[in-house]
């Protein structure tokens, strides 16, 4: 099968037999991510549970899509299963189409070590990924990913336009809480990728604004399409923090580190004496510190998203971008309608856990956030006195 070539859409997608025996990719269906939790019968993977940031906003105001907590029998869970996730709120009640996956890879003796969230609001949607590396790296990923979203909102609360500052005051404050708790040892010889995506607008402009900032290869990409064209470009949002950026080279040498060169199909990497690290920030990876690592966030300028162009947001782990250029990734899922958003990630899925069997033993955790913008308001309005009646309902 070409680059250029996609199965089917009622074909199930069936993996080589070989190194990895005779499995399936991604089951494809034709529905949307609100039938798998607003309909219990069909709901999967899925348990009604409320993300912790939840608690400085609105009760009821707020649709929440998180990742499950790591868990020791995660380890045997089959390769290439779907992670489990919690919600909160209708999804049906988002005006924007969004579609989530995250499949375990096929890495010997480790459990999905990615981790993701969406919390969103009438006026906005905060999005992130993370990718655990290291031995503890699930339970590093997921500690960031329940504590990191009320971090930077609490920073927001005080000024929505202090995003620049409030990113980084949140990552830091989540390194100090990070020291100061029981995931402190397992912090400290692993660590995640961050990336964080918001969606609102700005006070003085009724245009859709886009914000960006990360922490290591887990990649955001913006895709356009301007009207009368049949055609979209791929805009990079963030860039992959490697040792071997110049910007980035020059800090770990600075602090005598060194960079291991790249090497084949291997990316330079971070020598930090116990090991190597192939992202030059990180949060976690406490040890590698002395040798140049960053825990400080890059903050992409604001986009303003115009209304005579079609827009979809998608934030993925490396698992995506280690083997599809964000090109590859933006023309496969522009073949999608808004409306099969969920449809569209499970390809994209499928078609990243393809390529890498087809290049070796190792298949990375995948997983793809897609976001299809609604110019209108984000989520059906709820006034505060009806969310807290909903919530005491429940």
């Amino acid at each position: 099968m070409s680059d250029e070539e996609e199965p089917e859409d009622d074909v199930k997608v069936e993996r080589k037999v070989g190194r990895f025996g005779r499995r399936l990719t991604v089951d494809t269906h034709s529905r949307v991510i609100s039938d798998l939790v607003d309909d219990p019968k069909r709901a999967g993977p899925v348990e009604m549970k409320r993300h912790p940031a939840q608690d400085l906003q609105t009760p009821g105001a707020v649709v929440s899509i998180w990742g499950s907590a790591p868990n020791d029998k995660d380890v045997y869970v089959p390769y290439f299963a779907q992670k489990g996730m919690n919600v909160d709120g209708k999804l049906s009640r988002m005006k924007h189409q969004m579609g989530v996956l995250s499949h375990r890879g096929h890495k010997l003796d480790q459990p999905n070590q990615d981790e993701f969230f969406v919390l969103a609001r009438a006026d906005s949607v905060l999005l992130g990924v993370l990718d655990g590396h290291g031995v503890d790296g699930h339970d590093v990923a997921h500690f960031a990913q329940e504590h990191l979203p009320s971090n930077v909102i609490e920073g927001l609360r005080q000024d929505l336009e202090s995003w620049k500052t409030s990113v980084p005051s949140a990552v830091k404050k989540l390194c100090q809480q990070a020291a100061e708790g029981e995931i402190s040892k397992k912090a400290e010889n692993s660590g995640c990728t961050v990336s964080l995506v918001m969606l609102d607008r700005a006070k003085s402009s009724s245009k859709l604004r886009l914000r960006c900032a990360h922490l290591g290869d887990s990649i955001a990409v913006l895709a356009k399409r301007d009207q009368g064209s049949e055609s979209w470009k791929a805009i990079e949002l963030t860039e992959a923090h490697r040792a071997d950026r110049e910007d980035e080279r020059q800090r770990i040498e600075a602090a005598g580190g060194t960079v291991i060169p790249a090497e084949g199909d291997e990316c330079a990497r971070l020598d930090a004496a116990i090991g190597s690290i192939a992202v030059s920030r990180s949060f976690g990876d406490h040890h590698a510190r002395r040798y140049g690592l960053s825990a400080e966030p890059e903050i992409a300028e604001d986009i303003e998203l115009d209304d005579s162009a079609d827009y979809f947001i998608l934030v993925c782990s490396d698992g995506i971008w280690d083997v599809m250029p964000p090109s590859q990734a933006v023309n496969l899922v522009g073949k999608f309608l808004p409306s099969e958003a969920q449809k569209a990630v499970e390809k994209l899925v499928s078609k990243a856990q393809l390529k890498w069997q087809q290049s070796g033993d190792i298949v990375d955790d995948i997983t793809a956030l897609l976001l299809w913008p609604a110019f209108g308001e984000g989520l059906e309005a709820v006034s505060e006195d009806k969310a807290v009646d909903e919530k005491a309902a429940e």
